[in-house]
């Protein structure tokens, strides 16, 4: 057990969104001293996911595979009040990695490099630490010239995707502009309340049509095969009844994407370097709606 003494409320953040901040599990009373007392496994599980379930964050540490907190999870009120989609991937995911620890461990390096990324950004938001510098400055809107975009997680909005990782979504990444709100298609032009998430129902029509609200255009549903004259091309995904995914192509021609608050990735769930965003494993975001042309001086997110 890592919590001690164990306290009376427990917070569970589900490693498993991208467009919204992921859902959180709150447990009180005799199921958080269960949970405690189950805590057994040092160290969480490797995973290939980049998108999708990726265990569960507890007070600042990631935990995945560890079978008595799953189950205990699994079983928790809090869990049933799920969507039935999340709920039904959450546990396919959490119950092929408690049977086999090891079943993903040629993906281990970059598993760790993501959760312990991910458990900065959650200290981080804890703290409510404030930089007072550069990525304070909203928005950061990266370049219109498209030999500009690059997978470049230092340099990339002055490298406040990892700073200010926790802060900032696919679609803030997939358009290059830091906003600190996670930011959500149609909100920034007005087409809901500041404080929506999500702004528009989860289909394919909505948040294309909320996407151009905001300055973006549609391209169509053919793999773009070179560099725009301006701006850059981005990807849509949905996860039927859950959530919303972009990537975007950088000046390589090869695509990036960051899951939620998690870190930038370029590459899909099964390792592979993304040439084709229809074709690449971003499970269970099945449905590929199309590109788009982002041009980021233009645009209006929020």
């Amino acid at each position: 057990m890592f919590l001690r003494p164990c306290p009376a409320i427990l917070v569970v953040q589900a490693l498993v969104f991208s467009s919204s901040r992921n859902p959180t599990l709150t447990l009180t009373g005799s199921s958080a001293a269960a949970l405690c007392r189950a805590y057994a496994v040092p160290e969480p599980a490797p995973s290939c996911r980049v998108l999708g379930s990726r265990g569960w964050l507890l007070n600042g540490r990631a935990i995945r595979g560890d079978k008595a907190v799953d189950a205990l999870l699994l079983s928790s009120a809090a869990f049933a009040g799920l969507s039935p989609a999340l709920r039904s991937h959450i546990a396919k995911e959490s119950g092929r990695l408690s049977a086999n620890r090891t079943a993903d461990a040629h993906c281990e390096a970059a598993s760790r490099a993501a959760d312990a990324a991910d458990e900065a950004a959650s200290r981080m938001a804890a703290a409510d630490v404030v930089h007072e510098g550069i990525c304070d400055r909203v928005p950061l809107v990266g370049p219109d010239d498209p030999t500009r975009v690059h997978f470049d997680v230092a340099h990339d909005a002055e490298g406040c995707f990892v700073t200010d990782q926790g802060k900032n979504n696919c679609y803030d990444y997939a358009t290059d502009i830091l906003t600190n709100t996670f930011a959500q298609p149609g909100r920034g032009s007005g087409v809901c309340r500041k404080t929506a998430r999500p702004c528009v129902p989860n289909t394919c029509d909505a948040v294309r049509k909320a996407a151009e609200s905001d300055g973006l255009v549609w391209h169509g549903n053919a793999l773009p095969d070179a560099l725009p004259a301006a701006g850059h091309y981005v990807s849509l995904h949905i996860w039927p009844q859950s959530n919303f995914h972009w990537l975007r192509m950088d000046a390589d021609k090869f695509w990036s994407h960051k899951p939620g608050g998690s870190p930038v990735r370029n590459v899909d769930n099964s390792g592979r370097l993304i040439n084709d965003p229809a074709r690449a494993d971003v499970s269970p975001w099945s449905n590929h709606c199309g590109y788009m042309l982002a041009l980021p001086s233009n645009l209006t997110l929020y």
